[in-house]
């Protein structure tokens, strides 16, 4: 688990470092949201197996994309 979630906060540092996030962007609350998102996704769809599980979780990533996505340069 330390493994992926040093490869995910590097990967939300690089997309700071291209400009895809925001600039004030802190990496580790952001990384952390994101696996929040993935353990929630695990229980209600593996455990509970709950209808529509994927469905939030990508709904859930989208709005961490947007909150944290850096402006459209168009």
């Amino acid at each position: 688990v330390q493994t992926w979630l040093t490869a995910m906060n590097r990967s939300i540092v690089l997309a700071k470092a291209c400009g895809d996030l925001r600039a004030d962007v802190d990496e580790e609350q952001m990384a952390f949201e994101i696996h929040g998102l993935i353990l929630a996704l695990h229980y209600e769809a593996r455990f509970l197996h709950k209808p529509g599980s994927i469905a939030r979780a990508n709904n859930g990533f989208e709005n961490i994309l947007a909150r944290y996505g850096a402006p459209s340069k168009s």
